[in-house]
């Protein structure tokens, strides 16, 4: 007996999983740390969000859906966090791109649930590795650079991501477990307040854009097969590493006047749509701008030989 709309990886035999990789040789891998939310959220969110939009965008293109891989480098400063050392997300994600590569995956979408640079610097240094090594493209992005155009992208268990896992996952919500008083606000999260502003319409709203979004880059990687076209991707990723570089270590390390934001210019939004839609031609061009207006803004600030300059 076969189920031929079951997408998960784990739960598929082998022959089931050539044939589905046979038909659309696309998997996606969702990630995410244990990590607050609010009170009235799951400590999982972040990949249980992914989760379930990559079951979603799955069931309209075909393909498969990893179990979720659930580390972190970096968690906020709240109860439950279960954060990891940085080498272990990169290596981490080098093996499991490394697996699905070497088993017949050509395309692979890793979206991450959790908005940390020093996390997603990582994923993208593993995709860039792996993608030197093996016919694969990788587009691994946070669910925040999904929809980047948007006014509001995504917050920290406020209003978005909590109608988001109404949505998505509603029996793990429970808006009921904060504070009622209005002037008593909900403890670590960042953005609208959930108890006024999360709502089903947002979920839907918010959940509907990102499958839509997430299908079409993986139609799109699937059908590309011209060179230029996949080296570009990579100079692309290879640009994203750069910036992330920076915004990792002045974060760390720099003043607030010369460090790098996680969107240090709007150049940056216009780099992540353009990468979306494969206007690489476009985005190469806004990562470039965001890279040398970065680079001054941490002139003399960083050692010489670093990855964004070896990059750029």
């Amino acid at each position: 007996m076969t189920n031929a709309s079951e997408t998960r990886f784990e739960r598929l035999r082998p022959q089931q999983i050539w044939d589905a990789l046979a038909a659309f040789p696309c998997t996606y891998v969702p990630s995410g740390p244990l990590e607050w939310h609010g009170r009235q959220n799951p400590i999982g969110l972040d990949f249980l969000k992914a989760h379930a939009l990559c079951l979603r965008a799955a069931a309209a293109t075909g393909g498969l859906v990893f179990p979720p891989v659930c580390l972190a480098a970096q968690a906020v400063p709240w109860p439950l966090g279960m954060p990891v050392a940085q080498e272990l997300v990169q290596r981490n994600a080098t093996t499991v791109l490394r697996y699905l590569a070497r088993n017949g995956v050509r395309a692979i979408v890793w979206l991450s649930g959790h908005g940390g640079p020093e996390d997603y610097l990582e994923i993208r240094r593993a995709s860039l590795a792996v993608m030197h090594e093996a016919e694969v493209a990788i587009y691994a992005v946070v669910d925040q650079h999904v929809i980047s155009d948007r006014e509001r992208s995504m917050d920290h268990g406020a209003a978005i991501e909590t109608s988001l896992m109404h949505r998505l996952c509603p029996e793990t919500v429970e808006l009921g477990a904060l504070d009622s008083r209005p002037e008593i606000a909900p403890e670590g999260v960042g953005g609208q307040d959930p108890r006024t502003h999360a709502s089903a319409a947002l979920g839907r709203e918010y959940a509907d854009l990102l499958v839509e979004r997430l299908a079409e880059v993986a139609r799109r990687l699937v059908a590309t097969a011209d060179p230029v076209a996949r080296r570009q991707h990579r100079q692309c990723v290879a640009q994203q590493v750069a910036v992330d570089d920076m915004v990792v270590y002045s974060r760390a390390s720099l003043a607030r006047a010369h460090s790098v934001d996680k969107f240090p210019t709007h150049a940056w939004v216009t780099h992540y749509e353009a990468y979306r839609l494969g206007d690489y031609a476009a985005a190469l061009q806004a990562g470039t701008e965001v890279i040398e207006w970065a680079r001054q803004r941490t002139a003399g600030k960083r050692p010489a030989g670093t990855e964004y300059e070896r990059i750029a």
